[in-house]
């Protein structure tokens, strides 16, 4: 969905930048995954679906029509021929059991904690948060006006007209905490709270999967992912107070050095903040199925393309989302209008997706 036009800086910065790909301080241990050899077809790549069983998820059928869906999409919008492998299951405890425990260590840091003990700590907090956005919204400063016209009606307070990527990125910020706190007052149907302490919602670690023995092309879950972090911030994620959708980022085993995930909580799922960000009340089977289709077929863009982001332009499927919003994104898109090449965010190799050789 996933979250900016990703593209990587010519000058590194003093660290990662966006929900897709980390953009790092050049004395750190870090490198990039080549653009992959697609020239032999048809891509084969491996499917998991990490469940957690407190939460609705999807049927087997369900997901084997989002698989076919997303084949015929991802061959009208970039030509390619994909092939899918049997869908493994397992449980989200299995998944993240083996992420090594100096890397948590290492990425905990990494992690806001939004229980601010008092107001100087929230303070500090918004800032570097703020830095980390605006460092990722410099990337956009060929576009600065579409990203500002993308955001500026969702945000707590729209009102307030924002000029510039600085004033942006504070109520970027502003808005991710307030919507990501409305989570931590509500319960699953096991009555515990959606957002707990076992971290699973906590984007970090799904970014820190691939550094793990996990060796999928794509991950498909149930799990809601949102939670603030100070680094990878971007602008759509923030304007839904810090859900991201999905993700392509490193994999150590997998066939194509990367790894997506998509997270289908919001299809799944209905509350008040859901359906004020989605324009919808529910989603039907068919709706489900097409909508998480457009989504993983998004992240293949990034993942066999390396495609980037062209905010503004409501045609692209390699747009993101606003808000989720699926519904309109899905029927907006027009492949005449999205071509490969047509843009800077959408010609091959347009962002880098970059590793830690250490981890």
């Amino acid at each position: 969905d996933v979250q900016s036009n990703d593209q990587q800086l010519n000058q590194p910065l003093s660290k990662p930048l966006n929900k897709h790909f980390e953009i790092v301080d050049a004395s750190a241990d870090w490198s990039t995954v080549p653009l992959p050899d697609i020239s032999r077809q048809p891509i084969k790549l491996s499917v998991a679906s990490i469940v957690n069983s407190r939460f609705k998820k999807l049927t087997d059928s369900q997901i084997q029509q989002i698989l076919q869906r997303s084949q015929s999409l991802v061959k009208q919008y970039f030509n390619i021929d994909i092939e899918f492998s049997e869908v493994e299951v397992l449980s989200i405890e299995d998944a993240f059991k083996n992420i090594d425990t100096a890397l948590v260590k290492q990425r905990q840091k990494e992690i806001v904690d939004t229980d601010f003990i008092d107001d100087e700590a929230k303070r500090k907090a918004r800032e570097e948060m703020q830095e980390a956005l605006y460092a990722t919204m410099t990337n956009y400063s060929g576009n600065e006006q579409s990203v500002i016209e993308y955001a500026q009606p969702y945000l707590i307070n729209p009102e307030v007209k924002q000029k510039d990527f600085i004033g942006l990125s504070y109520a970027l910020v502003d808005t991710l905490l307030t919507r990501l706190n409305y989570w931590k007052s509500q319960t699953a149907a096991d009555g515990a709270p959606v957002l707990n302490d076992s971290g699973y919602h906590e984007w970090v670690w799904w970014d820190s999967l691939g550094y793990t023995d996990m060796s999928y092309d794509i991950v498909i879950t149930n799990q809601l992912v949102a939670s603030a972090e100070y680094y990878a911030m971007d602008v759509h994620s923030s304007m839904r107070g810090g859900i991201t959708a999905g993700t392509t980022t490193y994999s150590k085993h997998a066939s194509l050095n990367s790894y997506i995930y998509i997270m289908v909580y919001p299809m799944l799922n209905d509350t008040k903040l859901l359906e004020k960000l989605r324009s919808d009340k529910t989603y039907d089977s068919d709706q489900i199925v097409n909508y998480s289709a457009a989504l993983l077929t998004h992240e293949l863009g990034h993942m066999l393309l390396h495609l980037g982001h062209p905010f503004g332009n409501k045609a692209c499927i390699m747009s993101p989302t606003v808000m989720l919003n699926y519904r309109d994104w899905y029927d907006n898109f027009n492949a005449d209008l999205c071509a490969i090449g047509s843009n800077e965010d959408m010609e091959v190799g347009a962002i880098d997706i970059n590793y830690n050789r250490s981890w």
